[in-house]
């Protein structure tokens, strides 16, 4: 399994989570407390996911396309986090909730595409394979580390490391 391979495996599930969220507000079905417990394990995962992202993909970026191009992924990811916090300061189903879970969901899909279809052929075809066996390999054990800390879903703990524009 390639690097990219386990953040396209993480996209998937992403991706089904919010579709599924957006399933079930939109129609009004189940108990609110089950949907924003789900709605947290969401915020949980994409925490994690962007850490990875941020933690190893971004400093690759930076190394093969120019910092200017990792800061524009950067900004996606500060974008993110600032609407799933949001989010958690308002109350579903209130308007303002609707049009920030809205845009988090379009702004999720228009990131994971680009990463899938431009990115990452770009980003493996610039690694050798020790390269992309090492950068796996850190995927794993940050993956590894950080999904306890993510099923707890205190939401004291930060998962999302502060973006940086030093690459």
């Amino acid at each position: 399994m390639g690097p990219f391979d386990i953040l396209a495996e993480q996209h998937r599930e992403l991706e089904e989570r919010i579709t599924a969220l957006d399933a079930d507000a939109g129609s009004g079905s189940g108990e609110p407390d089950a949907w924003l417990e789900r709605f947290e394990e969401f915020a949980a995962m994409l925490r994690v996911h962007a850490r990875l992202e941020e933690r190893y993909l971004s400093p690759l970026l930076a190394r093969v396309e120019g910092r200017a191009r990792a800061g524009e992924e950067a900004e996606d990811h500060l974008a993110m986090r600032e609407l799933v916090e949001e989010l958690e300061e308002f109350s579903p189903g209130e308007d303002e909730w609707w049009a920030r879970f809205m845009a988090l969901e379009d702004l999720l899909v228009a990131h994971v595409r680009e990463e899938e279809v431009e990115l990452f052929p770009r980003l493996v075809s610039a690694l050798d394979q020790e390269e992309q066996h090492g950068l796996s390999h850190s995927f794993l054990n940050l993956r590894d580390e950080l999904v306890p800390e993510s099923n707890a879903a205190s939401g004291s703990e930060r998962l999302l490391e502060e973006p940086r524009w030093d690459f």
